[in-house]
């Protein structure tokens, strides 16, 4: 990931407005935040205010994920509010079981969302991400 200007500028205004720590910031169609551990409730605030605010702010789309250094937790955490059926973590495979709809939006059109999904994973850990 490239820091520019304006990226910077994006993350110092979040922690500022929510006072949250940000881990990593992905500027793919809209802006997704992975804050701390234990963070989540201060970066979204009381009934989504502090993001909600931020998201106006920069005129822009905001997701936020809460880190967690377990890989399935965090899968769960990324794809949110998608409702995953079950995952199993093999030796370096996390295999993803949804049903039809959940796979669709999971996968995306041409595999956009997957593969952004990937990429944010393969940053933490080691294991790549197959959908069933």
């Amino acid at each position: 990931m490239i820091l520019d200007k304006d990226l910077i500028q994006k993350i110092n205004l979040f922690e500022k407005l929510t006072k949250a720590r940000v881990k990593d910031v992905f500027n793919d169609n809209g802006l997704l935040v992975v804050v701390n551990f234990g963070d989540i409730g201060k970066a979204v605030g009381k009934n989504g205010a502090n993001i909600r605010r931020y998201s106006e702010m920069i005129n822009e789309r905001v997701k936020v994920v809460e880190f967690n250094s377990n890989p399935i937790v965090f899968f769960k955490n990324l794809v949110m509010p998608l409702k995953i059926g079950n995952i199993e973590k093999n030796d370096s495979f996390i295999n993803v079981i949804a049903d039809v709809e959940t796979k669709g939006l999971l996968i995306g059109r041409n595999q956009k969302n997957l593969e952004q999904y990937k990429k944010i994973f393969k940053k933490y850990f080691n294991a790549e991400i197959k959908v069933k």
